[in-house]
């Protein structure tokens, strides 16, 4: 009978008491960078100096981190449930605060997973928490160092955020192992204008383009990036490309419109900037363009119609003697 008893109370134990759930980790697998071949302007020295700084660092443990103690929220759940998953659909459904919450139950359910605390940076950068993002990402990063979407979200938090030397370690590193995706590409080009490295950012843009043709950012990125080097038949080659794609912006047309003034194509100047007026007319910029370019256009104007009357004077043909200046005519 002892027996007996014991088994059932075990059972019993077993059924009320299920063991805990483990948090489902999302893989990201990233092709080895050292497969590819490719050609591209990164610091490998400034990657290497950043790998061999963390391998000497301590290991990583899971109480190591103050960001969990502030994030991850304890739970008791006597279910299998899935958090994470949970948060995923909750992003997907909008409801992007009810996804925090899920995601913060998630951290604390797996504080080493990457992925976890990547996607709990990106919602709180969707959320324009950026802090915290900053800080989630950076979390991710401590666990794995060649998580693309952290190093993408830190490049471009730091180059928002006009920093572009902070950004730099992170867009030349996604660069390398993302080398065919368009978007890490520009990243890289923006980090290039924003330390005024403008022929890097020229190559950088042709790249970018050369992996999505209709990617409009890169067409302007190396219009302008052509500008502030003098190459202004390449400005205007790229930026009027640009005006045949989608998503066609105001300053683009602006910049446009300098490239043409630069090579004394002042007519074709005062219809970019018109343009890029009657797209946004609140924009400043291009109204005062448009209004300076246009006063050269008439002085030219004013100037060749003299121009042409003097030619007609000299060669004998003389004004109507009998024509007057009046409008009204005299009493």
């Amino acid at each position: 009978m002892s027996k007996y008893l014991f088994c059932v109370f075990a059972l019993a134990l077993m059924l009320g008491c299920p063991p805990e759930p483990e948090p489902a980790l999302v893989a990201n697998v990233v092709a080895d960078a050292d497969d590819v071949e490719f050609e591209l302007y990164i610091d490998e020295r400034r990657i290497d100096e950043e790998e061999a700084v963390a391998e000497a660092a301590p290991a990583v443990t899971p109480t190591r981190s103050d960001l969990l103690q502030r994030e991850g929220i304890p739970h008791h759940d006597p279910r299998f449930h899935d958090h994470y998953e949970e948060a995923v659909l909750l992003i997907e459904e909008g409801a992007v605060g009810d996804a925090v919450d899920a995601l913060r139950m998630a951290v604390f359910d797996a504080p080493d997973s990457a992925v976890t605390w990547l996607l709990l940076g990106e919602t709180y950068a969707s959320l324009s928490r950026a802090h915290q993002a900053v800080a989630c990402a950076e979390e991710a990063l401590a666990h794995d160092r060649d998580l693309p979407g952290a190093r993408a979200l830190l490049a471009r938090h730091w180059l928002d955020r006009g920093d572009p030397e902070r950004a730099r370690p992170h867009a030349e590193r996604l660069a390398r192992l993302r080398p065919e995706d368009a978007a890490a590409s520009h990243l890289l080009a923006r980090t290039w204008m924003g330390l005024d490295m403008w022929h890097e950012a020229i190559d950088q843009s042709r790249r970018t383009i050369s992996r999505d043709p209709q990617r409009i950012d890169a067409y302007n990125a190396l219009g302008f990036s052509a500008l502030q080097v003098g190459r202004n038949e390449l400005a205007v080659q790229y930026l009027e490309a640009a005006t045949e794609l989608d998503g066609l912006e105001p300053y683009m047309l602006n910049n446009l419109g300098l490239a043409y003034e630069r090579l004394d194509r002042h007519v074709d100047a005062l219809q970019a900037f018109g343009d890029a007026v009657a797209m946004s007319p609140a924009y400043s910029t291009g109204r005062a363009n448009r209004d300076r370019v246009r006063e050269i256009v008439d002085r030219q104007v004013a100037d060749e119609v003299a121009r042409i009357l003097a030619a007609r004077a000299r060669d004998g043909e003389r004004p109507d003697s009998t024509a007057s200046a009046e409008t009204v005519p005299a009493e």
